[in-house]
């Protein structure tokens, strides 16, 4: 989907620097880069040989093999030689290597090449669009791309020279890099390849940077940290085995274990952080953390994340609002004509959603669409199937205000509060006291956060070490999930669903060209986003939604015309709308057909209905209040 940027005047300006560095890079000794998509690419110049310390060593020396695989890449195209593909690989290889410094803020270039880290672009910058460029065997573009890597190229080798990373950024880059080993192995990160060749390239290039930079970390003169540096080199022994024993990303059986695997990489890691007297720092905290201390966290790409809205916490002022979010969550007062309570629509026996392909409306002029699950609904980077909203506070006064749903004004709702002696008084014991919509909204987001991320399916078990509770099917359709399924590029986990870590604040929204009901001929005509935008890309986009406790929410997708998984899943195995031949411009790339045999859809079914489900019956998580 085209780019849809967040973007300050400071960021602004640092993204007009790059560009005019990566235009013709001044400072360089080397030769300017060509000025069109014409000319040669003249990745082969000579840079400058002279010492450089080790942390500087870790930025220079992927940009030196990077420039060595484009020029050979460049050389092979032309001619159609077999060795193309492999020089490719090595030029993902060489940034994968060099991404966890070249893509933070302070380093001019990264955004050019990588795409901006927080949007809801999925189109990512340079790097990734070489990657579609050569898919779909567009020399031209292929070619204006690699001018634009190689000026980047240059620019990262002449900053390691100029500005070396501090060992404190270095530390957290690693930190994070072990976190993103594991994203990689599910195909989750924003700016995946298409490929699976290019997806293990990555993934061996992201533990070449943890290696090298593990080492520089410990070496005399930053840090004296033999033990430390032993136990990192033993975490990834077993990792580094099983890249080079794959050809490809499909080759890597079994991604649950080696996702866990990165987070005890992570624990040893930040031990070394630790011992090398640097900061330690999580990629998030967890919902329910395992250890005592940050460096003994062993985070991974399956750890579910805390919600970014509180949670009630012993002690805190939470208590209170939680409390008075689960009365109001089952009180019809809060309806116009006390026709509907939250509860009427999430349902805790239904897993908090309703099992209607669309819920009833109060405006007969108003059609809802299908009621989605309030379970990880505070995980959401966005609320609502357009995403119009991003908080739940203002989700939940939302729906209250809406004519089609609850129907009360906001004067209206104060005044049926504050008539209700009962619900008054718990408004004037809150922390902070008063009869407000805001407190409203506020006390309906703290009960959902403390009810609704219960945490305790299979998966999560996993997360936290329990390796016997995902059996092989579970770990074989997580296998498709993430890879054959291409599923983990927008249900991403650990939340499954459209919010991307590592503060999940960014929505993934897709276009699938559903139709009004399964095998239909006619495209649904829901417009998603458009109607919000008027974006031609827009158009038919929607919220992806979580795929945890899936088996408890039928029916699916934003009208609820599908009734059962299998059908859902038949519908992505063939290729989404175009598949069946509905028009969908501008459908989701990775929306496609799959291929899935039966024993790939047993699979992912199993992993869908089994390990993403919660062991809590979503009832005995919201008892109403007597």
């Amino acid at each position: 989907m085209p780019a849809r940027r967040f973007t300050s005047p400071e960021h602004l300006s640092a993204l007009v620097l790059a560009a005019l560095l990566l235009a013709g890079c001044p400072d360089e000794p080397e030769a300017p880069a060509p000025a069109d998509a014409g000319a040669p690419v003249d990745a082969g110049a000579v840079l400058p040989e002279s010492p450089i310390s080790p942390l500087a060593h870790i930025v220079e020396a992927p940009a030196r093999r990077g420039l060595d695989a484009l020029e050979a890449l460049v050389a092979a195209m032309p001619q159609g030689r077999g060795d193309a593909d492999a020089h490719y690989l090595d030029l993902r290889r060489a940034f994968a290597a060099g991404t966890p410094l070249w893509r933070r803020p302070e380093s001019l270039g990264g955004e050019v090449v990588f795409g901006p880290p927080r949007s809801m672009d999925e189109g990512g910058g340079a790097l990734l669009r070489l990657d579609a460029a050569l898919v779909r065997g567009d020399a031209a573009a292929a070619r204006a791309e690699m001018l634009t890597l190689e000026r980047a190229l240059r620019l990262f080798h002449s900053e390691a020279r100029r500005i070396p990373p501090a060992p404190a950024i270095v530390a957290h880059a690693l930190s994070l890099a072990a976190y993103d080993l594991g994203a990689l192995a599910l195909e989750s990160m924003q700016g995946v390849p298409d490929g699976s060749a290019a997806v293990l390239a990555d993934l061996r290039g992201t533990l070449d940077f943890i290696e090298s930079a593990a080492a520089a970390l410990a070496t005399p003169g930053t840090a004296q940290t033999p033990a430390a540096l032993d136990s990192v080199k033993e975490a990834t022994r077993p990792l580094r085995a099983r890249l080079d024993a794959a050809k490809t990303a499909d080759d890597l059986d079994d991604r649950a274990s080696f996702v866990l695997a990165t987070g005890r990489l992570g624990v040893a890691l930040r031990r070394l952080i630790a011992a090398a007297g640097a900061t330690v720092r999580l990629p998030y905290r967890a919902r329910f953390p395992v250890a005592k201390t940050d460096a003994d966290e062993p985070v991974s790409a399956l750890t579910l994340p805390a919600p970014r809205s509180r949670p009630r916490q012993t002690g805190s002022d939470e208590a209170p609002w939680a409390a008075l979010g689960r009365k109001l969550f089952f009180d019809k007062r809060l309806s116009k004509n006390n026709a509907r309570s939250c509860a009427t629509c999430h349902v805790p026996e239904k897993g908090f959603a309703d099992g209607l392909p669309r819920p009833p409306s109060l405006d007969p002029a108003v059609t809802l669409r299908h009621t989605p699950t309030l379970l990880y609904g505070p995980l959401h980077a966005a609320q609502l199937w357009d995403g119009r909203t991003l908080t739940p506070e203002r989700q939940a006064l939302g729906v209250i205000h809406a004519r089609a749903e609850m129907g009360l004004e906001p004067g209206e709702l104060v005044t049926a509060i504050e008539s209700a002696a009962d619900l008054r008084a718990l408004f004037q014991a809150l922390p902070t006291p008063g009869v407000t919509p805001d407190n409203v909204g506020r006390a309906l987001a703290a009960f959902e956060s403390e009810v609704f991320v219960p945490g305790d399916a299979p998966i999560d078990a996993f997360a936290r070490g329990d390796e016997t509770a995902l059996s092989p099917l579970h770990r074989r359709g997580l296998d498709v999930f993430a890879g054959k399924g291409r599923c983990a590029r927008c249900h991403i986990p650990p939340f499954f669903g459209g919010s991307r870590p590592l503060d999940f604040a960014v929505p993934v929204f897709a276009v699938l060209g559903v139709p009004d009901k399964p095998g239909g001929p006619t495209l649904d005509p829901d417009r998603g986003r458009g109607a919000l935008t008027s974006r031609p890309a827009d158009e038919g986009a929607l919220k992806t939604p979580t795929t945890r406790d899936v088996a408890r929410t039928a029916p699916y997708f934003h009208h609820g015309a599908f009734r059962t998984l299998e059908e859902v899943v038949d519908f992505y195995d063939k290729g989404g709308g175009k598949g069946f031949g509905l028009p969908v411009p501008n459908q989701d790339p990775d929306v496609r057909p799959l291929g899935l045999s039966a024993d790939d859809k047993r699979a992912l079914l199993a992993f869908l209905r089994e390990a993403l489900l919660d062991k809590t019956p979503p009832e005995k998580l919201a008892t109403p209040p007597r």
